[in-house]
């Protein structure tokens, strides 16, 4: 058979390209440290490779989303036992307060200062904000406050009770908040109760305000309990001489508590033996238009801003008299419960946040684990052995050079060089 030159030079260039390409991978995964440069490699293991690579990524995130859960919680770990401590100071001072006997109006003034620093304490602690600038008990709404209003007219909840959670693993997703709510609202009260607020269809502004309300009469409001008051403005002409003036109405059975009582900014007003004063300048009935609402609500429960409140406004109105001691009395008496029971409502969630670190914990070391596992296998299916790859690369090495060689015999295999 016969052979052209150009076959021989082409089946040579073909086998050193071979010889060379070999060679060149060789030194590249040396170089690298890996086996597996591209899925032509080993198929089998590039996919094996890229689910496991994949399996990391998600771990890495998971364990991001751990620290993130961990710093949340730790904010809102050390919040809380800052408000317990706030809530055993202003117990303490209400046992004071009960020494009635011996207290004057300067005493009980004195007093009163300290739990209005207090609530003002309290209220920045309630509307805490984490690095993100998120308010922690909030809610869903953590891009707004979680209670408004002021220590005057009382505060109110403006957040809502969702709990955010984070993705921890695939299958695990954890609390990082607690609602103010549950907190520092839903708290159990001593005795029957009541919450005041405006309708929020009110007309007048800068709105009419009600303030937070007091039972000094437990007797006669557990009688009226559990309905509820309505204090709704009438038209001025409705008495003589015209002025403003309200009707206060039960509101299941709109049975009338009081008739076109004429209004005076911050009198103190008594019914079914709730104490309340309404300030501002309401806006009256009028053709086609009704006028401003208040509501006295029943309730079983008092936010602990509420309860600070009362015991500071009791305290103020202390003047020597036997119904302000008896109030003061009363209202030691119901604040310490109320304290109370709003601390345990916070350790309560304190125990709960300590039980979501520990599941952080052991996810934390489970992941650990399933990387430290990935790795190996990755290092086990991709890395390279040195020992086999330098053997190898003597191999091609030789075969390069030997190629080359052969090619230089056979290109000289002429019949001009045999002349």
């Amino acid at each position: 058979m016969r052979i052209s030159t150009l076959h021989i030079f082409n089946l040579a260039r073909n086998s050193m390209a071979d010889a060379n390409q070999a060679l060149v991978k060789t030194q590249e995964q040396l170089s690298t440290g890996k086996r597996v440069m591209s899925a032509a490699d080993d198929p089998v293991a590039a996919t094996r490779m890229q689910q496991l690579n994949n399996n990391l990524a998600m771990v890495d995130q998971y364990n991001k989303n751990i620290v993130i859960a961990e710093n949340n919680l730790s904010l809102q770990e050390s919040t809380l036992r800052g408000a317990n401590n706030l809530l055993q100071r202003v117990g303490e001072l209400a046992v004071q307060a009960g020494n009635t006997a011996s207290l004057s109006s300067g005493d009980y003034a004195a007093l009163a200062a300290e739990v209005d620093s207090r609530i003002d304490e309290l209220f920045n602690v309630v509307n805490t904000r984490n690095s993100n600038g998120d308010y922690v008990f909030s809610g869903f709404k953590s891009d707004s406050p979680a209670f408004t209003g002021d220590s005057i007219n009382g505060f109110r909840f403006a957040g809502d009770e969702g709990q955010m959670q984070i993705k921890i693993d695939n299958n695990t997703s954890i609390d990082v908040s607690d609602s103010g709510k549950g907190l520092f609202v839903d708290v159990p009260s001593g005795n029957n109760n009541v919450i005041t607020s405006n309708n929020p269809n009110n007309r007048s502004n800068p709105p009419v305000s009600i303030s937070v309300g007091q039972v000094v009469d437990q007797v006669a409001y557990d009688e009226f309990y559990p309905e509820d008051i309505i204090i709704q403005f009438n038209a001025d002409v409705d008495v003589t001489p015209a002025g403003k003036n309200f009707t206060v109405t039960e509101r299941s059975t709109g049975k009338i508590i009081e008739e076109n009582h004429r209004y005076s900014a911050g009198e103190e007003l008594i019914y079914n033996g709730v104490s309340l004063r309404i300030s501002g300048n309401p806006a009256s009935a009028d053709t086609g238009v009704v006028g401003d609402q208040l509501f006295v609500n029943s309730t079983n429960t008092q936010d602990v801003l509420t309860t600070l409140m009362r015991f500071r406004d009791a305290m103020n109105a202390h003047d020597g008299s036997q119904a302000s001691i008896d109030r003061i009395e009363s209202v030691v008496g119901s604040s310490i419960t109320n304290l109370s029971n709003a601390q345990e409502s916070i350790s309560e969630t304190v125990t709960k946040i300590g039980a979501r670190n520990n599941t952080l914990e052991s996810t934390k070391e489970l992941h650990l684990d399933t990387e430290l596992v990935s790795r190996e296998i990755l290092s086990d299916i991709g890395d390279l052995d040195y020992a086999e790859a330098a053997t190898r690369l003597s191999q091609q090495t030789l075969i390069l050079q030997a190629a080359q060689a052969s090619f230089l015999r056979v290109s000289e295999l002429t019949l001009f060089s045999r002349l």
